[in-house]
């Protein structure tokens, strides 16, 4: 199927996988063929500072984790480790990496924090390549306050879903981070506002979420990589950004604009402070003392690699 000349004169449309220039009313992408599956197809364009078009969230976002990333490598490079390769237990805890272990307590601003960790670059780079190409579809039709506060909750949320799994329904020590969590929220968003606006796109795009969780989650789980993917974190995101995207799909209520602005400045914020207190924390230290005695990781923990 090509794409056809617009129906009408609505505002065009980047392509979020090559970038190209399409028409308004164009289903697929009139250079690669891509679904174009950005909802501001339908959205009435976001006006002001914040309008969603300058990706302002999506670029914060991705300066801070590159920010916290560098953090990662110069204190690893302090210690004498690799850039390239795996880091140790402590380096992750650090920068806010979360750790749960069924029967203790844990620290929640890991939640957050998390969020912005990453266990290589190669880690790091998929995973802001993901958020880069989902952004330019969603951050544009809703605006980048609804972006922000969408990003943080189904961050947090998707790492709740891993702790609860880790507790109450497969208990083990794990030690977890990463921004795919937010990163299938995002593409849970999109699904959420097709679905709600009743968009056929909905399917291509469920199809392309059950394809990353199944190939890149269960599947590599049980090979013998070694590496272990956050099944639960990405599926807590999907649905709590299905659900997000569900309720930002229904009338908009510019009286609401202020609070929503507020939330995305808070939930900013709340990503900074989160990161802090992963600094302050003793936990990392008591690892990487434990680390410089036995040469070793700290027993019982586990590296998973939350990955979409």
């Amino acid at each position: 199927m090509t794409a056809g000349p617009p129906r009408g004169r609505g505002r065009s449309l980047h392509c979020g996988r090559c970038g190209a220039l399409n028409g308004s009313d164009f289903d697929r992408c009139i250079r690669c063929g891509a679904p174009l599956l950005a909802p501001a197809v339908s959205a009435p364009p976001t006006r002001g500072p914040l309008d969603g078009r300058t990706l302002l969230a999506t670029k914060v976002l991705v300066a801070i984790t590159a920010f916290v990333f560098v953090g990662q490598m110069m204190a690893a490079h302090a210690r004498g480790l690799g850039l390239l390769s795996g880091w140790d237990s402590s380096n992750y805890l650090r920068f806010g990496a979360l750790l749960v272990v069924p029967g203790a307590p844990f620290e929640p601003s890991r939640l957050l924090s998390a969020v912005f960790v990453h266990m290589g670059v190669l880690h790091f780079a998929m995973n802001m390549f993901t958020l880069g190409m989902l952004a330019r579809s969603a951050e544009p039709a809703i605006g980048s306050a609804r972006f922000a506060v969408a990003y943080v909750v189904t961050g947090v949320a998707g790492f709740a879903a891993s702790a609860g799994w880790n507790v109450l329904v497969q208990p083990e020590v794990v030690l977890t981070a990463g921004a795919s969590g937010a990163v299938f929220g995002v593409m849970g968003l999109l699904l959420g506002w097709l679905l709600r606006r009743r968009d056929p796109r909905w399917k291509d795009l469920a199809l392309q979420a059950v394809f990353y969780i199944v190939l890149f989650g269960f599947v590599v789980n049980a090979s013998n990589t070694g590496i272990r993917i956050n099944n639960a974190a990405h599926i807590g995101g999907l649905l709590s950004g299905a659900l997000l995207g569900a309720i930002y799909a229904g009338p908009t209520r510019r009286r609401y604009d202020g609070v929503v602005n507020a939330g995305a400045l808070v939930g900013v914020l709340a990503c900074v402070a989160s990161l802090a207190l992963a600094q302050r924390s003793s936990v990392w230290r008591a690892a990487e003392s434990l680390e410089g005695r036995s040469g070793l990781e700290p027993p019982g923990i586990e590296e998973r690699l939350d990955r979409p």
